[in-house]
């Protein structure tokens, strides 16, 4: 992060005001006779909670002084600290210096960024290691109080079927759902699936398991979907069927858990051609989420699905362009890496959705396959970023 041009003049002014208030504090340090790499010897010498003590401690052993500033205490916190020291006798001589030096550190920021809260926002994108990590959480707060909604998972699974017929087409089967969504004030009926495909019209999509002689074509998992004190209703709208969730309460009292079923039939490729060189999966999240799962369980006759990678793209100005140059620059400084199961003795559970591993088992059993023939590529991403994409990228064979 600290190479990063983009920081400026900061790194400069940064490393001297952090640089200031250190030395500030050592001289306190010496003077009251103690150690603040001892924080709780200091707190209880000083009466001072050891919490803040400890981040005082932080702060001279951060190793970068990017590291010190998240550990830097606000105003009313240096000021039980240093208070605590003048108590015990040491005047404003010797307390005062630290005052000065962290004024000193709070007008780089202002000048820079306007306040330490932003100054952390900054920060948060600029991390290499971060994945927006802090700012994703602040995010799913921020947009489920907007929107009036939230859910605890997204959810999409999809099974890539071996090939049939020419062997030059594959099959894909799709359960998506979201898990725990809550109305946080009274809102309208809520859209919550509409038809589409990964790379092709759904026109072609059929349910993927049936419930009983439900013949609906709702493509609503039933017997796996829970929605109290509202019903689920379907109207075409552009040309695409949208699954609404009617009007219910508020809060845990109608939280609803919905999945959705569709298969499709000899739609991806599995060789490459010389104009398209990958298959593309793409997960849209528009519903502020605690967490997100996208799982695919990939035939291993599939060349080149253990190597999926996965990104996570901004939508917020307009769907992810199909153009190379435009999906770089809308990429998002966050790294969801997958993990492989190549080989499988049972579904992977996910701990927030106790019905998951049956519903799969389910879903595999309408589709005449076994799920041990399969490997599982698994994406979790915390409080993903609403509005964008997750995008897995499947790079194929000669």
């Amino acid at each position: 992060m600290r190479t990063n041009p983009a920081l400026g003049a900061f790194c400069t002014d940064c490393d001297a005001a952090i640089g200031a208030v250190r030395q500030a504090l050592r001289a306190l340090a010496q003077a009251a006779s103690s150690d603040p790499l001892r924080p709780q010897e200091v707190a209880r010498a000083f009466g001072i909670n050891k919490n803040l003590t400890w981040k005082f401690a932080r702060v001279l052993l951060a190793e970068d002084s990017f590291d010190a500033i998240s550990m830097l205490p606000g105003a009313d916190g240096v000021e039980i600290y240093l208070r605590a020291f003048e108590a015990a006798g040491f005047g404003r001589a010797h307390t005062d210096p630290v005052r000065d030096a962290i004024e000193r550190f709070d007008a780089v920021v202002v000048r820079h960024f306007g306040d330490r809260g932003q100054l952390e926002v900054v920060l948060d994108g600029l991390r290499s290691d971060g994945n927006l990590e802090s700012s994703r959480r602040m995010a799913f707060k921020g947009m489920s109080g907007v929107f009036g909604l939230q859910a605890r998972v997204r959810l999409t699974t999809q099974i890539l079927l071996p090939p049939e017929g020419d062997g030059l087409k594959a099959s894909i089967a799709q359960i998506v759902g979201i898990v725990g969504l809550q109305r946080l004030r009274p809102i309208g009926a809520l859209p919550v699936f509409r038809s589409s495909g990964t790379q092709a019209s759904a026109s072609g999509a059929q349910p993927l398991i049936t419930s009983g002689t439900d013949e609906s074509g709702d493509f609503l998992l039933r017997d796996y979907s829970s929605f109290p004190s509202a019903t689920v209703r379907s109207r075409q709208a552009d040309g695409r069927m949208v699954i609404e969730l009617t009007e219910g309460p508020i809060g845990r009292i109608g939280e609803a858990d919905l999945f959705f079923g569709t298969l499709q039939r000899g739609l991806l490729d599995v060789r490459r051609h010389p104009d398209d060189a990958h298959n593309d999966f793409l997960t849209n999240i528009s519903i502020p989420s605690e967490s997100l799962v996208v799982d695919s369980f990939c035939h291993r006759s599939l060349v080149g699905t253990e190597s999926m990678r996965a990104t996570v793209h901004s939508t917020l100005g307009q769907p992810l362009s199909n153009d190379e140059a435009q999906r770089e620059q809308s990429m998002l400084p966050i790294d969801p890496a997958p993990v492989t199961f190549e080989r499988l003795d049972a579904v992977p559970s996910i701990h927030s959705m106790p019905s998951y591993e049956r519903m799969v088992q389910a879903a595999f059993k309408a589709l005449g396959q076994d799920f041990r023939e399969y490997r599982l590529v698994r994406v979790q991403l915390a409080y993903p970023p609403t509005p964008s994409g997750l995008l897995l990228r499947w790079t194929l064979p000669e």
